[in-house]
């Protein structure tokens, strides 16, 4: 009766591990008031660093400054009528690590892009940023400074901008057109302004940057889960995708700046050894209750892995990597973590029956 028992409990955990939805992970819940940034510029910044700046304090966000300059009275572009700002870091002064203490590392848009992406030390601490799990925003020609920092973009989607486009293709980035932002893999990052003389740093989307950039620092994702139904199947099985989507009202009911609702729900198949882009499908919501599906039919053996992309009103792109995963061809596969937590809980079955049969 025992020996029975114990093997119910190990079957029922190997069936819940299995068959269990895919939650998208999400960072600990906090309020936009605990979201910190760091503002990078340099001597002869454009004012789109104002713009991005006083968004983001609207909203009660904290914003820091740090100069990769001589002194912390930095000047702005001379194309414009001088309006300098002062740093409250220098760049030269701080070790790479003072950006943990951060959410967000913003590169704002202006000529400052040249002196910058030259810099060795500006392109290690962007890469130092990354790589410790800062999000790091950029817009219009600040992307040049993202696409210079040592490939850290390889393998991640940005969004078309005509002057950096050839930088991001060279670093290993995918370019995502006729979107205004793009959220891929902790990177955001924004399209065009009007360039030196037409009005660059107003008609950027800075807001819909800064929101998107905010979005991440919070945690907060517009798809919650993910279901795919089978999770195996022979060539030419249909596979179901369903996604739960919310267009975050509640969650960013205070930003009032940007409208969020959604316009478009994706989801890209890869496979999932290399990532090679198989198909993309258009989920829909029928029943307009937030659940986003679509047919997929695997016609060639092996295992894939799905993005889900998410597209407001505002033609921001949020790409939602490895949400899901199931195998075409395959009787059955297991990933390796759920293959260890099966392993530990028969372990465990065993100890105890051996335990059991000594008394």
């Amino acid at each position: 009766m025992k020996f029975r028992a114990i093997s119910l409990v190990v079957l029922i955990v190997f069936v819940a591990v299995v068959s269990s939805p895919v939650l998208i992970p999400t960072a600990e819940a906090q309020e936009i008031s605990d979201v910190k940034v760091l503002m990078l510029i340099t001597d002869y910044f454009g004012w789109n660093y104002f713009d991005a700046k006083e968004i983001f304090e609207s909203w009660g966000v904290n914003v820091t400054t740090i100069a990769n300059s001589l002194d912390v009275d930095v000047p702005s572009c001379t194309n414009r009528p001088p309006r300098g700002t002062t740093a409250d870091i220098l760049l030269n002064q701080v070790e790479n690590d003072v950006i943990t203490q951060f959410d967000i590392l913003f590169i704002p848009a202006g000529g400052q892009w040249l002196s910058l992406s030259q810099s060795p030390r500006v392109l290690e601490f962007v890469q130092y940023a990354h790589d410790s799990g800062v999000i790091v925003a950029t817009i219009c020609i600040g992307n040049k400074v993202l696409a210079r920092a040592n490939d850290i973009v390889n393998g991640s989607c940005v969004v078309s901008y005509t002057n950096t486009n050839s930088d991001m293709t060279d670093a290993g980035a995918t370019i995502r057109y006729g979107h205004l932002a793009v959220t891929d893999n902790r990177f955001v990052t924004g399209g065009t302004g009007g360039g030196p003389s037409g009005g660059g740093y107003e008609v950027a989307p800075t807001a819909e940057v800064c929101m998107a950039a905010v979005r991440e620092a919070l945690g907060l994702s517009h798809c919650s889960t993910v279901n795919i139904t089978p999770t195996s199947g022979a060539v030419r099985t249909n596979f179901t995708i369903t996604a739960e989507i919310t267009d975050l009202d509640t969650e960013l009911g205070s930003i009032s700046a940007v409208n969020s609702n959604i316009s478009e729900v994706n989801a890209r198949i890869y496979t999932k050894h290399n990532r090679t882009l198989i198909d993309a499908i258009e989920l829909v919501d029928d029943d307009d209750d937030g659940l986003f599906s679509g047919e997929f039919m695997g016609l060639s053996s092996g295992e894939y892995a799905v993005d889900i992309e998410i597209v407001d009103t505002n033609n921001t792109l949020e790409i939602v990597r490895d949400s899901a995963s199931f195998s075409v061809g395959v009787s059955f596969t297991i990933d390796p973590l759920t293959l260890g937590i099966i392993a530990t809980s028969a372990l465990l079955a065993m100890v105890v029956i051996i335990a059991i049969k000594k008394r």
